[in-house]
């Protein structure tokens, strides 16, 4: 399946924003998030109490599109207080990379938790693990934790950016859960120590068999179309998309970014080798 432009701007919300214009753009940026929040529904499924969990990424401390953008912590953190919620933003960078709150600084993520009022850790081995059962997880050597936290939390929040990836093609909504599970797991040989091309996408689809997101979101306001997921694995390319994604079908969500993103990276990146709900991670959700 593919969209063209006209069928996006039916579930995208888009605006016609410069981001050069910084506080302006924040704004409009702020108001596409929760635009395209309320179109997937709203956050009406939140009760005064609840525990939600914001998953953000957090791969590197690069900026946003790199990770996600600070803007969308302060507008869905104010928004699930106003609405009585306790707010807990967290993730963990790469599994060779023991400086997630170093990186939550550099990003500015911790900068806009702190800013909205809500706890902002990194899953890190300070925090409580709990062990998944393995017949869960039938692509990973075990033993696979995940943080406490989350799994008891009430939600949970998928807060993706939109770019590409040189082995899976895209990081989005789904590949993100990867950043919850502990380090010392992902490093484990036969894990995400080598990436497998191919094992990876039913690694990240029995990540979900465990979890599933409340809600996610994919913001590509601004897309990292080449050279992605960091800084360092290419040279990157960043358009102004203007366009952020809502959904509570974390496939679907996933299906119309790689559509966005196609619509904007060269034609030499991973991300056209497949339609959209041909590709790999997608393939491997179907089965979930």
């Amino acid at each position: 399946m593919t969209f063209t432009r006209r069928q996006l701007l039916g579930f995208l919300a888009v605006t016609a924003c410069r981001p050069s214009i910084s506080r302006a753009c924040g704004d409009a940026h702020a108001t596409a998030i929760m635009t395209a929040i309320d179109r997937a529904g709203g956050l009406g499924f939140v009760k005064r109490g609840d525990r939600i969990v914001l998953k953000v990424n957090t791969n590197s401390g690069d900026p946003y599109p790199f990770s996600t953008s600070p803007t969308a912590i302060r507008a869905v953190a104010s928004a699930l207080l106003a609405r009585g919620a306790k707010v807990l933003v967290g993730d963990r960078s790469f599994w060779g990379d023991d400086d997630t709150l170093g990186n939550l600084e550099a990003n500015g993520i911790a900068g806009a938790a702190r800013a909205a009022g809500v706890e902002v850790i990194a899953f890190d081995d300070t925090v409580a693990w709990q062990e998944v059962d393995p017949r869960l997880v039938p692509h990973w050597k075990p033993p696979v934790h995940l943080p406490r936290r989350v799994l008891e939390a009430d939600h949970v929040i998928n807060l993706a950016c939109a770019k590409t990836h040189f082995i899976t093609g895209v990081t989005l909504g789904l590949k993100n859960l990867l950043g919850l599970v502990r380090a010392t797991d992902r490093a484990r040989p036969g894990n995400l120590r080598t990436h497998h091309a191919e094992l990876i996408h039913h690694q990240i689809a029995d990540i979900h068999r465990v979890l599933t997101p409340r809600l996610t979101v994919v913001d590509g306001y601004q897309a990292l179309v080449s050279g992605g997921p960091t800084r360092n694995d290419g040279t990157p390319t960043i358009v102004d998309a203007r366009v952020v994604l809502a959904d509570v079908d974390r496939v679907a969500a996933d299906v119309k970014a790689i559509a966005l993103l196609q619509q904007h990276a060269p034609a030499s990146e991973a991300v056209h080798r497949t339609t959209p709900d041909a590709h790999p991670t997608i393939v491997a959700m179907r089965a979930v």
